[in-house]
């Protein structure tokens, strides 16, 4: 075999390193090429690009450099310019993500839906009307209270005007009607503030002698009637009655002439006090007591004649004030019963005011006590 200059000896490797370098990038025989592929030498040829192992690049715990992205499967992730990774999430996408309650998309979340605009559940009490199932909520304003605006529970509280009586609070409610000119089944007007435009009446549980300690006595036994039984404003309350010099109609002269009266019970007895002198109670009578309990065929002591006036200088046990035997007081009949025989006479004749007489020494007077 022939040998081989030194000078072609260094062309033939020169040839050889670029033919491994074709085959390590891939490259195909571009034109001019003869189609052959010379296989590299491994003992002479690097691959310019790192090897890699199942296509993942991972880089230990700390070692990371700036602007490095860890990557599985060939996908970034995204990364801030420190180079860290986080998770976004994205309230309106549909799709319930960590601190989210609840996604219905950008279509359903509302402050009037299940699910808010800030992906939170709408519940009682947020402050947020949910329209399907919430009639008012005020947020930490709810409050069961008498006149609030909205019940912990996200109805309409208790208050004036929604047609529910609070007779702690409210002696009428007809709602929309308050203030105006229609009354209730009984033709009783309500005010604005829920008050009924009307006065009460009832007799007294209690009989008491002649000796009342006069007009002014007889008063304060209303009066104390009417605290015992808790009744409202009880300084309201007098006694219907009249003496010698003193007409029981004179005693009722700032009462409200246009007012109905009504029992403790919200019967009404009379259409005004004028129709009371003049024809009497309505009905029954006054026969109800202050605590409600009804009491017929009872004695009340008067001295009164229909129309309100005094009915006799003698028959008042002295002024209301004697509980001897030697004097005596006129007494009206409290009531009958609707079905009882002499419930026409009552009527007609008046004896609710006046019927007979009886000794003071007897404790059988009771009282008709009347608003003003």
């Amino acid at each position: 075999m022939p040998l081989i200059a030194p000078r072609h000896l260094l062309l033939l490797c020169s040839l050889t390193l670029l033919a491994c370098k074709e085959s390590a990038t891939g490259l195909e025989d571009d034109t001019g090429s003869t189609g052959t592929t010379t296989a590299p030498d491994p003992s002479t040829t690097m691959p310019d690009t790192p090897t890699t192992t199942s296509d993942i690049t991972t880089t230990a715990p700390g070692d990371e450099g700036p602007g490095t992205t860890s990557t599985t499967g060939g996908t970034d992730t995204g990364s801030d310019e420190a180079g860290s990774t986080m998770a976004v999430t994205e309230c309106g996408n549909g799709i319930v993500e960590d601190d989210e309650a609840c996604d219905d998309g950008l279509t359903g979340n509302d402050d009037s839906r299940f699910c808010t605009a800030d992906c939170n559940l709408n519940v009682c009490g947020d402050g947020k009307l949910f329209v399907e199932w919430e009639l008012c909520d005020e947020g930490a304003a709810n409050s069961d209270d008498y006149g609030s605006l909205c019940a912990e529970d996200c109805k309409p509280g208790a208050r004036c005007g929604d047609h529910k009586l609070q007779e702690e609070f409210e002696t009428c409610d007809l709602g929309l009607e308050n203030g105006g000119k229609n009354g209730d089944n009984q033709g009783i007007l309500c005010d604005t503030s829920c008050r009924a435009q009307q006065l009460r009446g009832f007799i007294t549980s209690e009989g008491f002698t002649g000796a009342l300690d006069g007009l002014f006595g007889a008063d304060l036994k209303c009066k104390a009637a009417a605290t015992a039984a808790g009744l409202a404003s009880p300084e309201r309350f007098h006694a219907y009655l009249s003496t010698a010099d003193v007409d029981a109609k004179d005693r009722f002269d700032k009462v409200v002439a246009s007012l109905p009266y009504v029992l403790v019970t919200g019967k009404k007895f009379a259409d005004n006090f004028p129709g009371l002198i003049a024809m009497g109670p309505l009905g029954e009578g006054i026969s109800v007591t202050e605590y409600g309990s009804t009491l017929y065929e009872t004695y009340v002591a008067t001295n009164t004649a229909p129309g309100g006036v005094s009915f006799s200088p003698e028959e008042n046990c002295l002024g209301w004030t004697s509980a001897k035997p030697d004097y005596t007081g006129r007494v009206g009949f409290s009531a009958l019963p609707v079905d009882s025989p002499d419930a026409m006479l009552w009527q007609a004749e008046q004896w609710w005011t006046g019927v007979k007489s009886r000794q003071c020494d007897k404790a059988v007077f009771h009282l008709y006590c009347l608003e003003i």
